[in-house]
């Protein structure tokens, strides 16, 4: 059975010529958690004025959906967002730099672990990728699919991982980040480079992502979007927060992960007119 859910019938109407990848929760495994860590930092930050109102499962609930509906960008818009909602509730808001220099604190205190095994070898590559992730990308390689890697996560830390986690040699020179000033890293740049450089219309790039930066930006050229509503590692099936997120911004097919990728990539790739069962 194949494991995709198409949502618009665009697959397959145009041959995709390039193919833009998001790292985190894409690719990616490493920082797995990392919105609910976030969701925890702001409801500190509610409680610490006295502005906590409602159950705090619904709170956090309600922060981490913000959180993802900001992913891809550069993690100081997600700072930014909470320190909205103190000041939206009536507090005073917090110093944006100050929460994203604590919440990079707890995200490597959960995460190193995972690092260090990769760093070690004590653990393979696919440990703490989502599932299937280097068989699909040695498909699109092979089908000389130039491929392209955009995170809104800092340069370093994804050229360090991609390396780890044995797929930065998929994306050569073609790895996108922000450097210096994160807010001046749009996706939507990458995207535009790609098209110029490759002599593209819109329609012929294809992307996968699991979160709003790409999602948006790829649609909003006429590109087709695959959502990855992906699990934390080793926990298998469709994340419905994402998969809902990722359809309300326009994605045109979900996978959880990459798996079943030969029973669906040629639907894809233009190749094949058999999808929805058809």
């Amino acid at each position: 059975m194949q494991q995709i859910e198409f949502v618009t019938d665009r697959i397959g109407q145009v041959q995709p010529r390039a193919v833009m990848f998001d790292f985190d929760g894409t690719l990616s495994l490493i920082r797995e958690g990392w919105a609910s860590i976030m969701a925890r930092l702001g409801r500190e930050s509610l409680v610490e004025q006295s502005l906590l109102r409602g159950e705090e499962a619904d709170v956090l609930a309600f922060l981490e959906r913000e959180m993802l509906l900001l992913s891809g960008k550069p993690s100081i818009f997600q700072m930014q967002r909470l320190a909205d909602e103190v000041e939206r509730r009536g507090g005073v808001s917090p110093n944006s730099d100050v929460l994203l220099k604590e919440f990079h604190r707890r995200l490597f205190e959960r995460v190193q672990y995972r690092i260090d095994e990769l760093q070690a070898g004590t653990v393979s590559p696919s440990a703490w990728t989502v599932a299937g992730t280097h068989e699909l990308l040695d498909a699109l390689q092979a089908r000389g699919l130039p491929l392209y890697l955009a995170s809104g996560t800092d340069r370093d830390s994804v050229l360090r991982e991609a390396k780890q986690l044995d797929v930065d040699r998929y994306f050569p020179n073609r790895i996108f980040a922000p450097t210096g000033n994160a807010t001046a890293f749009q996706k939507s740049d990458v995207v535009g480079m790609i098209l110029r450089d490759h002599q593209l219309s819109g329609e012929q790039l294809l992307s996968f992502g699991d979160g709003y930066s790409e999602t948006v930006e790829v649609r909003r050229v006429g590109g087709l979007v695959v959502g990855v509503a992906s699990q934390e590692a080793g926990v298998l099936g469709v994340n419905p927060v994402k998969r809902d997120l990722l359809i309300q911004h326009g994605a045109d097919a979900i996978v959880s992960d990459y798996q079943t990728w030969p029973e669906w990539l040629e639907q894809l790739l233009g190749k094949s007119s058999a999808r929805r069962g058809l």
